[in-house]
């Protein structure tokens, strides 16, 4: 085996191995799992000596982002048409179920009257099986004219499918929330100003665990 041939085998054995952990990134990226705990799935599952990089699994992530962005971009006429002509097809199906909801139509219900019997026996003495108790002497079907008022929740359902159509062609403006607390108030009081020593020494360390916990997120 010559130098070229060897260096095309590992080349190749090194890409599989990329794509392989690849997979395995983007599988516990979109789980939410941090980077450490992706770098102990990926030695695991790998079988790998050693943990690998935390840089080389964040370059693992921002190549993924572009790929799905790209992705995304490329495909999103696609979709959106698909999705479109789809809800075409629902609404129109909804205003022919609402049309034919509010046609008028007839309801028949059947009357009838019945007297008790007694059962035929066997010679034993037993009951035949499927003998009845009683015997219907008068039946009459009724009907009645009923007129269509037609079903709001097709057009309630109609309202929906349109609303989801607007999104999608982006007619609506965008939404503007903001969280408050009680009365307008922020969620959470700011502490400028705040003098430290007049503190506890457990509002201290409350203050400082959620410090030590922004900061490690942060550095993920």
């Amino acid at each position: 085996m010559d130098i070229k041939e060897l260096n095309d085998r590992q080349n190749r054995k090194q890409r599989q191995k990329r794509l392989a952990r690849l997979e395995i990134v983007a599988e516990l990226y979109k789980k939410g799992y941090s980077v450490r705990k992706i770098c102990q799935e990926v030695q695991a599952r790998l079988q790998l000596p050693k943990l690998p990089s935390p840089n080389l699994i964040q370059q693992d992530k921002k190549l993924l982002l572009d790929e799905w962005r790209e992705y995304r971009l490329g495909n999103v006429d696609e979709l959106v048409t698909l999705e479109l002509a789809r809800i075409d097809d629902c609404i129109m199906e909804l205003w022919e179920a609402w049309e034919k909801s509010k046609e008028d139509y007839t309801e028949g219900w059947q009357k009838q009257k019945a007297i008790p019997v007694s059962p035929k026996k066997t010679e034993d003495g037993k009951a035949l099986q499927g003998e009845g108790a009683s015997k219907v002497i008068y039946a009459e079907q009724q009907q009645a004219k009923k007129r269509g008022c037609g079903n709001v929740a097709y057009i309630s359902e109609i309202r929906q499918q349109l609303a989801e159509r607007r999104k999608l062609l982006g007619i609506y403006a965008p939404e503007r929330s903001e969280l408050t607390g009680k009365d307008g108030t922020p969620l959470m009081a700011s502490t400028q100003g705040v003098d430290l020593n007049e503190l506890s020494e457990q509002e201290l360390e409350t203050l400082y665990a959620i410090a030590a916990k922004r900061d490690k997120r942060e550095a993920q």
